[in-house]
């Protein structure tokens, strides 16, 4: 994607030469000839870089720069200023660079001196986007996975450093859905030796339709079918240097995995529409939530790409397989939502706590990260209640003596009265829906769904039957 400029000056040769210098560049260049029509351009689309002229006929060009400045912090807008002006002085330099401009230009400006500084401005830009991204993915990575102490984590956490040291070497990461298989694929990308500092870039190889896969993942020249108008740079030239993650490589059409294995054994490929080849040094790291195996087995994917792939084979654990993790990864998630939402919430009450153990997360940390992002929202108080944890499915009972489950004949055992008669009707329905309460740590929501009954019908039988 070509870099945006916004030029902003009253000099219509100045804005002339610049637009033709800046094409010529690479850059998709937009003028404006006064500091409100400029600023107007601006905040109905951001761009890459602007140059902005010091003196302008409707405003000062430093009011200009102090409003994208402050506007670009509140939107999160990373916007570049380069001041240029003919009336160059210290004093305008450095209250420009206080105010946030990337650089300060006198004019007349020689052309190979500001094509250089317009240059570093898009580098820069650039970088401070690569830290951004490094930093939170790295600070979400390390979090959600090291937070748990389980044997099995700690397991995948020394796979993951034993093929840090091979930076070349194929990693296959297999595991269910919301186990933090990307995860896990950033960890070795910044943990690899001569790799961390190069770019991480990842594709869901099930989200792109199998007619733009290919040119995701090679690129392709303009012209090389009808909707090329330019040419376009793949994932793998993308990636060189670095690490590319293949997510749901299971998902990846039988055309496009021949291509891919080409591209592995040899680390050379061609744009789609290309006559060259060009070369690469990208570490593929391929994640799937099905059993390749099977996959080959029933013809769906290739054996040779399997192989290739499956060089250094990572399994993330289930969530259910290390419950003991289960705590501190609800407290961390806690955490990190009460802050976000600036909400009381610090703790979880001892009934909370065990109905989060009990429950079995068919989808995983994704699911108990939700599970918790819900209770802080739904929660007002400084104790998380069980009442504000939703879960999509029954939990298990956990407390002792208490094994018996809906599904089991314990669970519907009489209890007799002294003169050894069973309940009426009216005592059964109140046992029954003690014992659910019991075996859900109390939350209403999930005896309703139990039942097939609404909220409030649930919520009036507990109150009849002093349950609540």
């Amino acid at each position: 994607m070509k870099p945006t400029v916004l030029v902003i000056d009253d000099e219509k040769t100045f804005r002339i030469v610049a637009e033709e210098a800046l094409s010529a560049e690479g850059f998709t260049v937009t003028t404006a000839s006064s500091g409100q029509a400029g600023l107007a351009a601006w905040q109905r689309e951001p761009c890459d870089l602007v140059i902005l002229d010091r003196h302008l006929p409707d405003t000062d060009g430093i009011a200009v720069l102090e409003t994208m400045t402050r506007e670009s912090r509140e939107r999160g807008v990373d916007t570049l200023v380069v001041v240029a002006t003919a009336y160059a002085d210290v004093a305008s330099a450095v209250q420009a660079l206080k105010l946030g401009a990337f650089d300060y230009l006198s004019k007349p400006l020689q052309l190979p001196e500001f094509l250089v500084t317009m240059r570093k401005a898009i580098e820069a830009k650039r970088l401070r986007a690569q830290v951004r991204q490094l930093t939170g993915r790295t600070q979400a990575a390390m979090g959600d996975l090291v937070v748990g102490k389980s044997a099995a984590m700690q397991k995948v956490i020394d796979m993951v450093d034993k093929v840090a040291e091979a930076p070349d070497t194929t990693v296959l990461i297999q595991g269910e859905s919301g186990t933090g298989k990307e995860l896990i694929a950033d960890l070795i990308a910044r943990r690899t030796r001569g790799r961390k500092d190069g770019p991480f870039v990842e594709i869901n190889c099930a989200s792109v339709p199998e007619s733009l896969l290919e040119s995701e993942l090679f690129g392709h020249e303009r012209g090389a079918f009808t909707d090329a108008k330019t040419q376009k740079r793949g994932l793998f030239e993308e990636a060189d240097g670095g690490t590319l993650l293949l997510d749901e490589v299971g998902e990846m059409p039988m055309a496009t995995q021949a291509k891919l294995l080409k591209v592995l054994e040899e680390m050379t490929f061609r744009r789609l529409g290309g006559t060259r080849d060009l070369s690469v040094n990208v570490r593929v790291v391929a994640a799937t939530n099905k059993e390749l195996a099977d996959e080959v087995e029933r013809g769906a994917f290739r054996l040779d790409l399997y192989h290739r792939l499956d060089v250094f084979h990572i399994r993330v654990p289930t969530l259910h397989e290390r419950p003991e993790d289960i705590l501190p990864l609800a407290t961390h998630f806690l955490e990190r939502f009460a802050t976000r939402m600036r909400k009381p919430a610090s703790r979880f009450a001892p009934e909370t706590e065990r109905l989060l153990l009990a429950y079995d997360y068919p989808g995983n940390v994704r699911e108990l990260r939700n599970v918790i992002e819900r209770a802080v929202i739904l929660s007002t108080r400084e104790v998380i209640e069980p009442d504000c944890i939703v879960l999509s499915g029954p939990a298990r009972a956990v407390a002792a003596g208490s094994a018996a489950t809906p599904a089991s004949p314990a669970f519907f055992a009489l209890e007799l009265d002294p003169g050894g008669r069973p309940p009426d009707l009216e005592g059964l329905e109140r046992a029954y829906i003690a014992r659910l309460l019991a075996f859900v740590g109390g939350n209403r929501t999930a005896v309703a769904r139990l039942l097939g009954v609404s909220y409030p019908t649930v919520a009036k039988k507990i109150a009849d039957y002093g349950l609540g």
